[in-house]
């Protein structure tokens, strides 16, 4: 899957496989990790507390983490399937003893009638009870133990690494709004001076109007441009509620408002090389393609024959005496006569080959599905990788290139102005002035930010979020 730079996407802090383990084992995700202390609104916000929030407050983290528990649970439910199993049952019946010689096969419900053979049919009841003790215990499995055991930890090792990817996904989502957040802030901040300045440019040009030293369309291009800047002001607000809205809900937190850290807009990260580090992605489909294999396992040596140790002892009560007299009491509701026996058995379904073949067949074709998927996910982040460094070459050149454009807009608006305010230009050439000067003001406040967003694109391809925070780590 490719990652680009708007959710979803992925990421991982370093450290956090152990937080999440200690999360998701927690008996209560409320109670794992203290509370973080959350900023005021308004109060300044960084990104490792912003990142700190939704680790520990997003819902569906947590919802991970119950299925990460549900994975150990399963685990201990297969560690209990070597224990001996020991079944108790009793039962008093009061009913007749008619009975009849034949053989009967075990299919549907069959109620077994004892007592002794008679010319007559007689409904006449008595009492009975029978209590048993069934100990079964199956030492030697030929492997279908083990085999289950083997797919109850890729499970685990698959729910795990499930947890692991979404946090990453979290993670680099609330980094790319926390970004994005800045750059709306900054493009705002541009508006907001556009704005004054083009009221004052509005004045000017309106006072030279009114003394006929310029026509009147110049003063309507005024108000149009006005409205515009305006407008645009308008935009850059809706842009950057739309992103605290964003980041409020990736943070799990209702709305406030916080200011970002400007380090951000304010200096380019350094040039950087990724480190070697095992993808979250790859990570998650590695774990599916041995849950795959394991589940395939597990299947074929279902067909193996299962040997077990029996042990049992019961008691019968009837009223139905040995010489044929019936005692209608109660005399036959307790046990009289006790038995005991032990024995090993074998289990084989002979004929169950070709059930197990197809279904391990199924299971072999998924697995490779998902390694065809594996290798597609190498590909895609290999070239996420390449288009990231791309990026982040780019962005150090826009970093050298915006001032020298900014210092160059700035002059030629002030030459027009005054060109203007001589006659010797027209308000159209002034509006191209101004419309230049706009465009690299926003361009200037915008170097930075880039340069971080093409930085966490490489994180994203690298799979290692230590890897954004080591330009600012001191």
């Amino acid at each position: 899957m490719f990652f680009p730079l708007v959710p979803p996407a992925r990421l991982l802090p370093p450290g956090s496989r152990r937080l999440v383990v200690a999360l998701l084992l927690a008996g209560s995700l409320s109670q794992a990790q203290p509370t973080p202390v959350i900023p005021a609104a308004g109060r300044p916000l960084t990104l490792p507390q912003a990142l700190e929030l939704a680790r520990t407050q997003a819902p569906h983290l947590q919802a991970k983490a119950y299925q990460v528990q549900a994975a150990e649970a399963d685990l201990t439910h297969t560690k209990t399937q070597r224990l001996p199993s020991l079944r108790l049952s009793g039962q008093v019946s009061y009913g007749s003893t008619n009975a009849g010689a034949g053989t009967m096969l075990p299919v549907g419900t069959i109620i077994p009638s004892s007592g002794s053979l008679s010319g007559v049919n007689s409904y006449n009841a008595v009492f009975g009870s029978l209590g048993t003790a069934l100990m079964e215990w199956s030492p030697v499995t030929f492997g279908q133990y083990p085999a289950q055991w083997a797919r109850a930890e890729a499970a685990r090792s698959y729910a795990q690494a499930d947890a692991d990817n979404e946090l990453f996904t979290q993670q680099l989502r609330v980094a790319q709004t926390y970004l994005d957040l800045l750059a709306t802030q900054s493009l705002r901040r541009v508006r907001e001076q556009d704005v004054r300045r083009v009221a004052v440019l509005k004045k000017t040009i309106t006072r030279l109007t009114l003394h006929g030293l310029r026509p009147g369309v110049d003063s309507t291009l005024a108000r149009a441009t006005e409205a515009q800047s305006q407008l645009a002001l308008l935009t850059a607000r809706e842009q950057e509620a739309d992103r605290q809205a964003r980041l409020f809900t990736l943070l799990g937190q209702p709305g406030a408002t916080w200011q970002p850290d400007t380090l951000y807009n304010q200096t380019p990260p350094p040039a950087l090389v990724p480190p070697a580090a095992t993808h979250p992605t790859l990570g998650l489909q590695q774990r599916a393609i041995d849950l795959g294999q394991a589940r395939e396992t597990a299947l074929r040596r279902q067909y193996r024959p299962r040997l077990s140790l029996l042990g049992a002892t019961w008691g019968r009560g009837s009223g139905l005496g040995a010489d044929g007299q019936t005692d209608y009491g109660l005399g036959g509701a307790a046990p009289t006569r006790f038995n005991y026996a032990v024995g090993v058995g074998v289990v084989f379904d002979l004929l169950d080959w070709p059930r197990v073949q197809a279904q391990a067949q199924a299971e072999n074709l998924r697995t490779q599905g998902l390694q065809a998927e594996y290798r597609q996910q190498q590909l895609e982040l290999s070239n996420q990788a390449t288009l990231a460094q791309q990026r982040r070459q780019l962005a150090a050149e826009r970093a050298r290139q915006a001032p020298l454009q900014l210092t160059a807009a700035r002059q030629a608006y002030r030459q027009k102005l005054a060109l203007y305010n001589a006659g010797l230009a027209t308000v159209v050439d002034l509006t191209q002035a101004l419309y230049g000067l706009q465009q690299a003001e926003q361009d200037q406040v915008l170097t930075a930010n880039a340069a971080w967003q093409a930085l966490l694109a490489q994180t994203a391809a690298a799979g290692d979020f230590s890897f954004f925070f080591t330009p600012v780590t001191p």
